[in-house]
C-alpha cells in the first residue's frame, strides 16, 4: 500500500501560477516506517542534500554517486547509479530507509526486491512547497523534526518574500538552456517554471508535456525570448553559451544570460529556495537593462 504524505499551505499563493495555489505534497512511501530511520540511503543527489539539510547526515549509510553535495559525502558507500542501484550492496548494507525521486522522468530500476524488504521513500517535488513538505517528511522520519521546523518556516518566508517582491513585474520570457547537443530545454513540469514565475518571468516552452523537451533553433526564434536562463558556474561558460546562440543568428546581449551553478537551478533542494532572491533580482537588472 502506498502512503502519500500531504503538507497543506495555510494560503494560496497569488502568483499567476496553479502549482503556487496546490497544497505542498510530500514524498510516498513504500510502506510505514515503524521507528525513527538510522540506516538510511539515498539514490538521489537532491535527497543526500535534503537528508543533510534535515540533519540527519550522520544516518546516512549509502549514496549514489552522482551525489557530491555537502563534502561529507565524498567519503560514504557508493552505490552506483541512482537509476540502477546495485541492490544486492543496498541490502548488504541493512538499511531501514531508502530514499528515491521519483520527478526526474525516468523509473528507478532493480528495487522491487529491496521494496519488499526495506521502505523506500520516493520524493516527487513539482512546486517549490514540496520542498519544504520533503524537508519536514524526512526529518519526521529520522527524528529530527524538531531542529528541523525553524528552516522550513525560513525557506516559506525567503519564496513568499520573493514572490511579492518580483512575481507581479512586467513578465520576461525566459528559454532555460540546457544543452546543444541536442538542443534541449525544460517544459512545462519542471519546478523551475515556478522558480521563474516567483521572478516575473516565465519559460517560453512550459507549454510543453515532455518535461525535457528536444526542440529547434527556430522553434526558440519564433518564442522570442529576451532571456536565456543556465546552469553554468563560471562566465566563460556563459560567454560560450551566448556565442553559440549569436553564431545562429540571435541577437543576445551580453546581459541577457543569467546564470546559476547548475547543482543549485535544477535541483530541488534548500539550496535554490535560498538561491531565491538572488537569481530573481538578476533577472529583474536584465529586465531592466533589456526594456526598450
Amino acid at each position: 500500500m502506498k502512503l502519500h504524505h500531504k503538507l497543506f499551505a495555510g494560503l494560496c499563493l497569488l502568483a499567476g501560477s496553479l502549482n503556487a495555489c496546490l497544497p505542498a505534497q510530500a514524498g510516498t512511501l513504500s510502506a510505514p516506517v515503524h521507528e525513527t530511520a538510522k540506516r538510511i540511503i539515498s539514490l538521489s543527489p537532491h535527497a543526500t542534500e535534503l537528508i543533510f539539510a534535515a540533519g540527519a547526515g550522520k544516518q546516512l549509510i549509502g549514496v549514489a554517486k552522482s551525489s557530491n553535495y555537502p563534502p561529507e559525502v565524498k567519503n560514504m558507500t557508493n552505490v552506483g547509479d541512482g537509476l540502477r542501484p546495485n541492490a544486492e550492496l543496498l541490502l548488504s548494507l541493512k538499511p531501514d530507509l531508502i530514499v528515491t525521486w521519483s520527478s526526474g522522468g525516468l523509473p528507478v530500476t532493480g528495487l522491487k526486491q529491496t521494496e519488499r524488504m526495506v521502505p523506500i521513500l520516493s520524493l516527487q517535488p513539482i512546486k517549490l512547497a514540496d520542498i519544504t513538505a520533503d524537508l519536514l517528511q524526512i526529518a519526521g522520519l529520522t527524528g529530527t523534526l524538531e531542529q528541523t521546523r525553524h528552516q522550513a518556516h525560513e525557506l516559506e518566508a525567503i519564496i513568499q518574500q520573493t514572490r511579492d517582491e518580483y512575481s507581479a513585474l512586467t513578465p520576461v520570457p525566459v528559454f532555460i538552456f540546457l544543452g546543444s547537443s541536442p538542443l534541449y530545454t525544460l517544459g512545462g513540469s519542471p519546478i523551475q517554471n515556478e522558480v521563474l514565475q516567483v521572478c516575473g518571468a516565465y519559460n517560453i516552452f512550459s507549454d510543453q508535456s515532455n518535461p525535457s523537451p528536444i526542440v529547434s533553433l527556430e522553434s526558440i526564434m519564433q518564442r522570442q525570448p529576451t532571456l536565456i536562463l543556465a546552469g553554468a558556474s563560471d562566465e566563460e561558460t556563459a560567454n560560450e553559451i551566448l556565442d553559440f546562440f549569436n553564431g545562429k543568428g540571435f541577437s543576445f546581449a551580453r546581459q541577457a544570460i543569467v546564470t546559476q551553478h547548475p547543482d543549485i537551478l535544477f535541483r530541488p533542494t534548500d539550496r535554490l529556495i535560498r538561491a531565491l532572491p538572488g537569481l530573481c533580482q538578476a533577472i529583474d537588472q536584465a529586465r531592466s537593462r533589456l526594456q526598450p
